[in-house]
């Protein structure tokens, strides 16, 4: 521990030397870059605006940005000056799957030269400098990667052409001057992110439900309403309208679950926002279903034979004893034989009560 903490006093020491003598512009393109890590707050945008000053603060020619994505292992969301965008999703779709130096700088929790991971001797043999990094003449380079805690999360990638000189301490030292607040820049951005994603995601969702949602606070003070509920409001006439929110705000007033409006029926559920943590009640208004009577469910709900079902349908639609066996191609006494059983096996005595015996149960006809 004692060991580790001379060696960043040391490195803090040289770092305050070379930093010592910045020149008036040198200065204003540092804390302009400071500035605008501070000030914006998206993932992209912050890079892109700092490239440009970096480039002219470093000399250098290229700059590459991408964020590290712990999940996928891999890099992506690109931003860069200097270099053929299109090169750069090649590097995204290959070559970062072939790149010798990258992924032993993402370690380094320092600005690092990338000959101190691999001499330039040993760079200039492989297909990644030869087949990629010098189509953008990225010839000398120095890597900033920033971590929270082990983790990568985004870095600066640095280059010069192969006739500029190679990169030193003074740069390194300006990039571990940016370091922190090139780290703050991106956990802001990327909690930002989240946080949209969060809220675009849930609105979506709940915008989209087939069900109509009313969402209270702990107060009863009604924060949304999504589309379904918007419906509802339309459907109705406005004073069953008003009456019908009266009876959904009395409904997260008391431990009801489940209870009824005309054709609605209604379902509370105690929750929590996914912004805030804060307790809020949603009450869901599922709109009537109407289920088709065919012949599969009156023959499972009934236990009728098949024939059975075919005149229960038939009589549903209206259709007299002889039309029925006019349709089935049956005699007329033999529709009354299985009329008759059929008042028997649902226990009624009339058409009529045969089919409100279909239609109970299959039909909310309450108000």
């Amino acid at each position: 521990m004692a060991a580790t903490g001379v060696s960043e006093n040391i490195a803090r020491s040289e770092r305050d030397r070379e930093l010592a003598n910045l020149t008036p512009e040198e200065t204003r393109l540092l804390l302009r870059i400071l500035e605008k890590l501070s000030t914006s707050g998206d993932l992209y945008v912050f890079r892109q605006e700092i490239s440009e000053d970096l480039l002219r603060l470093l000399k250098s020619d290229v700059i590459a940005s991408y964020v590290w994505n712990e999940g996928t292992q891999a890099f992506g969301d690109f931003v860069g000056f200097g270099q053929n965008p299109l090169h750069a999703q090649e590097y995204v779709s290959y070559y970062q799957f072939h790149d010798p130096i990258t992924f032993p700088l993402h370690k380094r929790k320092r600005a690092t030269l990338v000959n101190q991971v691999m001499a330039q001797c040993d760079l200039e043999k492989t297909e990644f400098f030869n087949d990629f990094l010098m189509r953008d003449n990225q010839h000398h380079g120095v890597n900033l990667h920033a971590h929270e805690g082990e983790v990568d999360i985004g870095d600066l990638r640095i280059w010069r052409g192969e006739k500029r000189p190679e990169f030193g301490r003074r740069e390194t030292a300006l990039l571990d001057t940016i370091l922190p607040h090139f780290r703050n820049a991106l956990l802001n951005a990327r909690a930002l992110r989240t946080a949209s994603g969060v809220e675009g995601f849930w609105t979506q969702l709940l915008d989209n439900m087939s069900v109509g949602l009313f969402l209270f606070d702990e107060a009863g003070r009604l924060l949304y309403l999504n589309q379904g509920a918007r419906k509802v409001e339309r459907e109705l006439p406005p004073h069953e309208y008003s009456l019908f929110c009266d009876y959904v705000c009395s409904g997260i007033k008391d431990s009801r679950l489940r209870t009824g409006w005309g054709p609605f029926s209604l379902s509370v559920l105690r929750t929590i926002s996914p912004g805030d943590s804060r307790p809020v009640t949603a009450v869901m208004v599922h709109p009537p279903v109407s289920k088709p009577i065919g012949a599969e469910l009156l023959r499972s709900k009934y236990n009728l034979t098949p024939r059975e079902t075919e005149i229960c349908i038939l009589v549903y639609k209206g259709l007299k004893d002889e039309e029925i066996a006019d349709a089935l191609g049956v005699a007329f006494t033999t529709v009354r034989t299985h009329l008759k059983r059929l008042f028997a096996k649902l226990d009624v005595t009339n058409r009529s009560e045969l089919v409100y015996c279909l239609l109970e149960g299959l039909l909310d006809i309450s108000f």
